[in-house]
């Protein structure tokens, strides 16, 4: 990643020495004084980058504003210090805006947790010093903050983090529950395994930093014309010097070629398209990434919360018993349900409340939470439990409604795909990418969902493995966008060379480690975005290679003398109007064919 904030940071005072000594004529110094911040600007970021491995510097920046200093031309040495810092600070503002939009790593990891001691008594206790064997207490709704044993009879999880799987599930004691879980149920113990450092939890994280870590650098479009555009103008210059021995018209020819369009026409076509996906609620990190979903080979889509609701439906209710209809078999699940806030209970009473059905109040309810709900309505007694037998909950989960102990309706759930899904992924691949689905599912549910489309699911899927699915991709030299919403996919969003996700669940750590999020939930933002690239990339490309066009007309007339320093300065900033006005049209929106 290059280094901006110095160009960034002494932009104000090189605006500020150009205007002072455009006022104070008897003092040149203060242009002088700008052409020295040029020239730090410039040797601090080429410092940097060489460290990094990057020899894509401004060469002709440099070699401009030194000799302009050395032919006493410091007006034009001084627009160029001016040039070459407001083009960084451009790009260092798209950088940053972006970034302000988004969460911070590990934000909703807890810091403590809640130990029983032996004597029964409880106390917070930093994570960290929680040792093996300790029995803490995880209250309803809190992440599992350590893997350990459940020492309580039962616990209803969510265990969308790790999985993707919306559905709850309902474990008994001595089962093994991994960190980063989501207790969905009423408050249980658990005997802790292991330390903070070998959790589940801790290792998705790590995944997550190895990835960033290890991210091959990416060569942007600017960086990639300037090496041919540089070569280009000091064959020009040094033909001038050998014929001529001028340094006046050397110095002409290479302040016409200081690469601004390069500098400030990709940014500015960048900020702009990064504005205009702002508005659709569609937030980019850096402008590098449009560059690199332009280039895109391979999509990876993670199923749940991505291309389903990622929150459990009613999808269908058989009737058991005689003279019973659906509308009376729903209000009857409704008007226990309505007293529980098990998820599947509130997905009951929102579909009574869609057909508006008012059920009868219920009387007596009693919940064990994991095993079901009982209650008296209309005088008779009803149950609702889990379905056991064969085919339920095959594709989901079922639940079975009883009155008075004879069977009278099984309601099936599961999460179900979002509006378009399969029209979208089918357009992606006509668009030429290759798609896959990663989920922690099972692989024959997935596929009756995805039934239809030519797709390469990848079923059972944990953290990690989506994280190896990625990095195998890579090694075969495919250009990898990962599209997630979940803890779970934060691995593979790091390690992808693009990770996008959807923010609408706020998980912080999965927002991290991606370089875009969508808000919200809607998949036609996904082709939106791809279309923005692609325009944004093609405009930048566009501003480039016109700005390289007419500065290599500008170098070649100063050539023959016909330009002067501070001429071919002038020239330049008319050269830099023409590509910003441009690259400014990434900000609007693209007229209709």
């Amino acid at each position: 990643m290059r280094h901006l904030d110095t160009a960034a940071l002494l932009l104000p005072g090189v605006v500020a020495l150009l205007l002072a000594g455009g006022f104070l004529r008897s003092l040149p110094g203060l242009y002088l004084v700008a052409i020295a911040i040029g020239v730090a600007a410039v040797s601090t970021a080429a410092f940097r980058s060489v460290r990094e491995g990057d020899w894509s510097l401004d060469y002709l920046a440099f070699l401009a504003m030194a000799l302009s200093t050395f032919t006493h031309e410091y007006l034009a040495g001084a627009v160029i210090a001016l040039m070459y810092t407001g083009g960084e600070a451009l790009e260092t503002y798209a950088s940053r805006r972006a970034h302000a939009s988004l969460a911070a790593l590990l934000a909703r990891m807890p810091k403590t947790a809640v130990v029983k001691g032996a004597d029964g008594s409880v106390g917070e206790m930093p994570l960290g010093e929680v040792p093996s064997g300790a029995i803490i207490v995880v209250r309803g709704g809190e992440l599992v903050p350590l893997d350990g044993l459940l020492s309580s009879p039962r616990a209803v999880l969510n265990l969308a983090n790790l999985t993707g799987e919306p559905l709850p599930e309902t474990i008994g004691t001595g089962a093994f529950i991994k960190s980063g879980s989501i207790n969905a149920g009423e408050a249980f113990e658990l005997a802790v395994s292991g330390t903070l450092a070998t959790s589940t939890y801790a290792k998705i994280v790590d995944l997550v930093k190895n990835a960033e870590r290890d991210q091959a650098p990416f060569v942007r479009l600017a960086a990639a014309a300037n090496v041919p555009f540089t070569l280009l103008a000091l064959v020009i210059a040094g033909g001038v010097y050998l014929f001529t021995g001028d340094l006046s018209r050397v110095l002409a020819v290479l302040v016409i070629a200081t690469p601004c369009p390069l500098i400030i026409a990709a940014p500015v076509a960048f900020i702009g398209s990064l504005s205009r996906a702002a508005s659709r609620n569609i937030i980019v990190k850096t402008p590098g990434t449009l560059e690199a979903l332009a280039r895109a080979t391979t999509i990876f889509f993670d199923k749940t919360g991505t291309l389903t609701l990622g929150e459990p439906r009613l999808t269908g209710i058989d009737l058991l018993a005689f003279g019973v209809n659906e509308a009376e078999a729903l209000s009857l699940a409704a008007a226990l349900e309505f007293h529980s806030i098990h998820p599947l209970a509130r997905a009951t009473v929102a579909v009574a409340r869609e057909r508006g059905l008012v059920p009868s109040p219920a009387l007596a309810v009693s919940e064990i939470i994991g095993t079901g709900v009982a209650g008296t309505v209309d005088g008779r007694y009803l149950a609702i439990e889990q379905a056991a037998g064969d085919g339920y909950g095959r594709d989901g989960i079922s639940l079975l409604l009883s009155r008075d102990g004879n069977p009278l309706a099984i309601f099936h759930f599961a999460d179900v795909l979002k509006e378009n899904a399969k029209k979208i992924l089918s357009e992606l691949a006509g668009s030429g990418f290759t798609i896959a689905i990663l989920t922690g599912d099972r692989k024959e549910h997935a596929e009756t969902m995805f039934a239809g489309l030519s797709l390469d699911i990848r079923a059972d899927c944990t953290p990690e493995g989506k994280y190896r699915v990625v990095e195998e991709a890579r090694k075969r030299g495919e250009v990898i966008v990962m599209i997630g919403d979940g803890l779970n996919d934060a691995p593979a969003l790091a390690k992808a060379d693009i990770g996008i996700v959807f923010s609408g669940t706020e998980n912080s750590a999965s927002i991290e480690a991606a370089d875009a999020a969508i808000l919200g939930h809607d998949l036609l933002l996904i082709q939106e975005l791809f279309a923005l690239s692609k325009r944004s990339v093609s405009i930048a490309r566009e501003s480039v290679y016109a700005g390289i066009g007419l500065s290599t007309v500008g170098m070649l007339a100063a050539a023959f003398g016909l330009i002067a320093p501070v001429g071919g300065a002038v020239i330049q900033e008319g050269i830099d109007v023409i590509v910003i006005v441009h690259a400014l049209r990434a900000a609007f929106r693209p007229r209709a064919a």
